[in-house]
């Protein structure tokens, strides 16, 4: 019997999926990373007893790049300081980004993606199959979460301020016709007993459709 598949339609107006070499001035991939794709999965149907393995990117519009110099804070905000703020609101002081003295932005560039939208293809792995804790029951629960249009969280793409649409497939859907060797990419983050590994794969665009091959 053949593990089922789900196939969910995903687009943006945005997109970035940054390339590990380029940390600082963020330049994406051309196509969307197998880890985001299984995140955009998991914002929609997530459960501790199974995980979605992405098999397949089809890039449903041409690809674009776009260029932006944008003013980014270099500190983080703690949870004490959050819950401080929704106390006192008038005596909090926020971060600034602007890139002037006394300030905490610094200007950063950032090659990302514009006006994309891409099929998802992936398939359940459970890790225990008794009673009726089968992948058909996951795939049918996500399928009917974006059928209307459910989800625990709002799924992004690759940044969190670039969020994701998500649907079914549509019938005015094609692939691109372009091909292109991506490189090295990033499959996803192994979380094994004695640490957690990154584990990657020459990507390939091949018509439109990128086959993901992790190496374990």
């Amino acid at each position: 019997m053949s593990t089922p598949n789900v196939q969910v339609r995903v687009s943006g107006e945005y997109a970035c999926f940054t390339r590990p070499e380029t940390k600082v001035e963020r330049f994406s991939y051309p196509v969307i990373t197998p880890s985001a794709a299984r995140n955009v999965l998991d914002s929609i149907c997530w459960r501790p007893q199974m995980r979605w393995i992405v098999t397949r990117i089809t890039v449903l519009k041409p690809i674009r790049f776009l260029s932006v110099l944008r003013n980014e804070v270099q500190s983080k905000l703690s949870p004490a300081s959050v819950k401080k703020w929704m106390r006192s609101p008038e005596e909090f002081t926020p971060l600034v980004a602007g890139a002037g003295q006394g300030t905490d932005g610094t200007p950063r560039n950032t090659t990302l993606l514009r006006d994309v939208a891409y099929w998802i293809e992936a398939y359940p792995l459970v890790f225990n199959t008794s009673g009726d804790n089968m992948p058909m029951k996951y795939v049918e629960m996500l399928m009917r979460r974006v059928e209307k249009g459910q989800c625990f969280n709002r799924p992004y793409l690759g940044c969190r301020e670039f969020v994701a649409e998500f649907g079914p497939k549509q019938e005015n859907d094609h692939p691109i016709s372009d091909s292109m060797d991506i490189g090295r990419m990033l499959y996803d983050i192994a979380f094994l007993p004695d640490g957690n590994r990154a584990t990657f794969f020459d990507a390939r665009l091949e018509n439109g459709v990128m086959e993901t091959r992790p190496e374990l």
